[in-house]
């Protein structure tokens, strides 16, 4: 090998091995402060998200405006929830904001005295409240009302809990939609 072709090796490796850490430092940060996707390890949020479903999530978005209310949100469960401190993070659908009151009866769900109907949501066979949502924080329940470990079971969560707004399933394919 000559020197010059030597030399041509060399700044072509040391270019590529330049890219793959600038790439990769990148691809970290975005995912820590901007946007990830998520897989759904249960079917709480059925019909509107399958349990299998991967979702885009956007974690930027809550630095410049509140979550609200119909938000679909990606959280750590609250320490009350009881669950093991490595389980995944929960995805339910937000309810409640600070200082609404919420209650489930007959069959719907009323925040402030209003049913707030998710047009794929189960109707609920269960009766809660009414709660008022304390400041700091937030009600959530899985659209799947009667098989979702949330709110209803466990309280309020904790607004320095969320993690990400979902806004769409990409996988799997036959599955791909925005979410509303």
């Amino acid at each position: 090998m000559t020197n010059n072709a030597a030399n041509r090796f060399w700044n072509t490796f040391s270019e590529f091995v330049v890219l793959l850490v600038v790439s990769f430092v990148l691809a970290m940060g975005i995912r820590t402060a901007v946007a990830e996707v998520r897989w759904v390890p249960t079917g709480s949020m059925e019909p509107t998200v399958a349990a299998g479903d991967r979702l885009f999530t956007i974690k930027a978005i809550y630095y410049f405006e509140k979550p609200q209310r119909g938000d679909i949100i990606v959280f750590y469960a609250p320490k009350r929830a009881n669950l093991n401190p490595n389980s995944a993070p929960f995805v339910k659908r937000l309810i409640g904001l600070p200082g609404d009151t919420v209650e489930v009866r007959d069959g719907k769900v009323y925040v402030n005295g209003q049913v707030f109907k998710v047009e794929t949501a189960r109707v609920p066979k269960y009766t809660y409240g009414p709660v008022t949502v304390p400041d700091g924080m937030y009600f959530v329940l899985g659209d799947n009302r009667n098989a979702s470990y949330d709110s209803h079971e466990w309280g309020f969560l904790p607004e320095q809990n969320v993690i990400a707004k979902a806004v769409c399933v990409i996988w799997p394919f036959d599955h791909i939609k925005v979410l509303k």
